[in-house]
């Protein structure tokens, strides 16, 4: 199903029903008076080091538990936030006790990391085949690295890219969410994301041939023309798994293939970075719920009387359950994908498609997942298809809504012609 990238001279005046120069002010505003100081002030553990994510809206701490993914993804946010928003030392002084703090603790004896740690840093779940956890970590110090010029943390990030690369590639290996010999569509997502960063920086012909696997198992594996949508799960030997052939992990697709596009920019071959965009959005078209707004979850299509697995999110008491095509569960990280992507295309294209779609995950997330109209700054993370509001949560987010905010206030001061991070 190949769909030509529609492209238009004529910029719409808005997007999101703002100027261009508008956006980036408001963007500036959520991210540097309100998200960063949410943070500084309930997350961030000067006294242990590392962040706290067990927060409720207002940012009253509901546990203190340090779980290694959120560890990995603040030393990347802050990190990046020194390297592109005027090198702040504060910044990189949270990426560098936040470093301390895991590199102290949670590392194993036979090599593997700890998957949460108490706030102290004592262990309180060893590794248990989580590998995401050790790849936000790799990001995370690669990104420290430039920041600080620190060798050590570089070597240390490559060191562990290349043993998790090692273990995704043993048949029997047991992948996280799944069972084993099973590869995840997101596993090859945060293997091309680190290899694109690392590779925009320093020439490391093994990360160059991770990057290539990534993006041809993303493209040409994960693709399944029959529904034109990635598939999530796939089979060892790449084959698609019996009752995984109709399904796609809507916004786990969306993300991945921006960071394809990414990789596209890169590596110079707009080819592959079409391909990517007109997948983008096919995937919006078939998951956007145009009833109650936002992306659905998942679909498996043509599967009417399908009842879905419970999910229930981690670091939450939420179960929800859903019977049909879709699963309704809505995700503030999937909407915050969909600005990245969306606005990645419209760079480029000015297409009315991807203005569009910006417009309806900003309004949406606006209207249903913050809580800025109700006097607090966190976020609703995760809720069912009418998305109706929850008084307390108990989990925040430190790294697709900062992601998110930087990734595109990168990219408006592109289109604007201002300085980058200024």
């Amino acid at each position: 199903m190949k769909d030509p990238i529609e492209t238009s001279q004529t910029q719409p005046a808005k997007l999101a029903g703002m100027e261009l120069g508008e956006l980036r002010s408001r963007y500036r505003r959520d991210l540097f008076d309100v998200m960063l100081p949410f943070w500084d002030r309930h997350g961030v553990d000067r006294e242990f080091g590392g962040v706290m994510h067990g927060l409720d809206y207002d940012g009253a701490c509901i546990r203190t538990d340090k779980q290694l993914w959120f560890q990995g993804r603040a030393i990347w946010v802050y990190s990046f936030l020194y390297n592109h928003f005027g090198r702040d030392e504060r910044h990189l002084e949270i990426a560098r006790k936040t470093r301390d703090f895991v590199l102290a603790r949670a590392v194993q004896p036979d090599g593997w990391w700890a998957e949460e740690l108490s706030r102290e840093g004592k262990i309180v779940r060893p590794f248990q085949g989580d590998v995401y956890g050790m790849y936000f970590m790799a990001e995370g110090l690669l990104e420290y690295a430039w920041a600080a010029k620190d060798e050590r943390a570089r070597t240390l990030a490559l060191e562990l890219l290349r043993k998790l690369h090692r273990h995704i590639e043993s048949p029997g290996a047991q992948m996280p969410g799944t069972g084993p010999g099973v590869r995840p569509q997101g596993l090859w997502m945060v293997n091309l994301r680190i290899a694109t960063q690392t590779l925009a920086r320093w020439r490391e012909p093994e990360v160059e041939a991770i990057a290539g696997q990534a993006v041809d198992a993303i493209v040409n594996r994960h693709y399944n023309p029959d529904i034109g949508l990635n598939n999530e799960n796939l089979n060892h030997d790449f084959s698609r798994p019996k009752g995984e052939e109709t399904k796609s992990l809507l916004g786990h697709s969306i993300e991945t293939l921006w960071m394809v596009m990414d990789e596209a920019s890169r590596r110079g071959d707009p080819k592959l970075w079409d391909l990517c965009a007109s997948r983008i959005r096919r995937h919006l078209e078939v998951g956007w719920d145009h009833v109650f707004g936002g992306l659905s979850q998942w679909i498996n299509v043509d599967q009417g009387g399908y009842v879905w697995p419970v999910e229930r999110p981690v670091g939450t008491d939420l179960s929800f359950k859903f019977v049909g095509e879709f699963h309704y569960m809505k995700t503030l990280w999937a909407l915050t994908e969909v600005l990245v992507a969306s606005l990645n295309v419209f760079e480029r294209t000015r297409a009315e498609w991807a203005a569009r779609f910006f417009g309806m995950a900003q309004d949406t997330i606006d209207e249903k997942f913050s809580r800025r109209r109700r006097g607090q700054p966190g976020f609703m993370l995760f809720a069912g298809r009418r998305m109706t509001q929850q008084p307390h949560v108990a989990r925040q987010d430190n790294y697709h809504p900062p992601r998110q905010l930087m990734l595109n206030l990168l990219t408006l001061d592109r289109m604007l012609g201002t300085g980058a991070g200024s």
